[in-house]
């Protein structure tokens, strides 16, 4: 059976932006944070439960806004940190196909090694 990695439908740019938004520690705290939350938080209270410094959760803010995870929203005066976890779907569909992909070649390898060993049929 031959079996290929599927394109995302996203943009590859879009698609690397997430995983460059998630390769940092703080930010992926930052999504988690988010989503546990029942509702969308101030900016100034996501600094202080995530030990941050405003120019610190900016910079993290940014990195995930370009990925199109989170967005800012004003309200009056205040600012909020929305997450839009639909940003996430692309990476995992990626994350789900090379899954797939790779246990399909295993499986392959496993049943050539099984046929040099003269076991082909257990």
């Amino acid at each position: 059976m031959v079996y290929s990695i599927s394109a995302v439908d996203g943009e590859p740019a879009a698609l690397d932006a997430v995983f460059a938004a998630l390769a940092h520690q703080s930010r992926r705290d930052l999504v988690v944070y988010l989503a546990r939350r029942s509702r969308p938080p101030r900016m100034t209270e996501v600094a202080v439960d995530n030990d941050l410094s405003p120019q610190l959760l900016n910079k993290h803010t940014a990195a995930l806004e370009k990925a199109g995870l989170v967005h800012r929203e004003r309200r009056g005066r205040e600012r909020y940190l929305v997450l839009d976890a639909a940003a996430l779907a692309d990476a995992q569909a990626w994350i789900r196909d090379t899954r797939a992909f790779w246990e399909v070649q295993f499986e392959s390898l496993d049943a050539y090694i099984r046929t040099l060993k003269g076991d082909a049929d257990a």
